[in-house]
């Protein structure tokens, strides 16, 4: 069993959507792991980046198709990524994972954090604007 999920790489996205899924099965909240990576996706790097440079470079109605499209490869991944083989490597990869609350809090804020400066960049060189 263990060669098997050698064949697996892990990643930080891979982390981000474990620790999420630990504490929603611990806790029972309605965060879980492809919630978290559609909220980082979409906060982090979709709205501040993606959003401003489309409704820049295309008519409104294009753009508008384009984000909404893109909303939806967070869950296209998940579905595609985390199979039943995976989701097995990663409890054996981080079985003993400790405090997964102050994890995903730190995930969380950093997430917060990148999105508050996306946002600020994109004022600071003129993509978005006060109207």
């Amino acid at each position: 069993m263990d060669k098997d999920n050698r064949k697996y790489r892990i990643c930080f996205i891979d982390y981000m959507w474990y620790v999420a899924e630990i504490w929603h099965e611990r806790e029972h909240t309605n965060l879980n792991g492809r919630m978290l990576l559609f909220f980082c996706w979409l906060f982090a790097i979709l709205v501040p980046l993606g959003t401003p440079l489309m409704f820049r470079y295309f008519s409104w109605i294009v753009a508008f198709a384009v984000v909404m499209m893109l909303c939806f490869l967070p869950d296209l991944f998940c579905q595609l990524r985390y199979t039943a083989g995976r989701r097995e490597a990663l409890r054996e990869y981080y079985g003993k994972l400790k405090h997964p609350g102050r994890k995903l809090a730190k995930i969380v804020l950093i997430a917060i954090t990148l999105t508050v400066v996306n946002v600020a960049l994109m004022f600071h060189f003129g993509f978005i604007h006060w109207a």
